[in-house]
């Protein structure tokens, strides 16, 4: 890239300098914005190292950026869309994986998928190894929430309290209250 750029009119020829600052007035975003004005300042006459200083930026970015404008003309003011990493599963296996998952865990084990198993299970299957928290992200992706079991208590009786939530409430049968209503004690109130 070259240092030695044309500046005014010279620069842009096809673009007039009331043009650009059109442009610059119309556009909300943040950085197309700063693009559009180091174009403005360059058309105005100012060297490399004016424009950096006034916009606090490095003398690099400008110069890239007006070689951008250059190359692509107004087009240069938006950031160019990455394509990103390519996703490690395809759309294919993805789609398996969710169907081998709503079919539920195999049998002897636990009812439910958890993020280990379905690691284990990707591993074995695709070849791919995920960290945990990926592996949650992927999970969501494809639609499954996280279901915590209700705590309980490890010394807690079950028949203990099964019998208790039959025999509770039978007292109150006769008082014209459900037994599926629930009260709340508090202090008596102060004559």
């Amino acid at each position: 890239m070259s240092w030695h750029l044309p500046k005014g009119d010279d620069f842009l020829p096809h673009l007039s300098i009331n043009e650009v600052k059109q442009h610059y007035e119309r556009e909300r975003g943040g950085w197309p914005k700063i693009r559009l004005l180091i174009v403005v300042k360059r058309k105005e006459g100012q060297p490399m190292d004016a424009i950096a200083e006034q916009l606090n930026i490095s003398r690099t970015a400008v110069n890239e950026t007006l070689h951008r404008f250059i190359e692509k003309g107004l087009a240069a003011k938006d950031a160019v869309k990455k394509s990103g990493r390519p996703k490690e599963l395809s759309r294919a296996q993805l789609n398996n994986l969710r169907k081998r998952l709503i079919s539920g865990p195999r049998k002897g084990q636990n009812p439910l998928w958890t993020t280990k198993m379905v690691m284990a299970h990707v591993e074995k299957k695709y070849q791919q190894k995920y960290t945990a928290r990926h592996m949650r992200r992927l999970l969501r992706q494809l639609g499954f929430s996280v279901q915590k079991p209700r705590p309980r208590h490890y010394q807690a009786d079950l028949e203990k309290q099964a019998h208790f939530k039959k025999t509770s409430g039978r007292h109150l049968a006769n008082t014209g209250r459900g037994a599926s209503q629930s009260f709340v004690w508090t202090r008596p109130s102060s004559p």
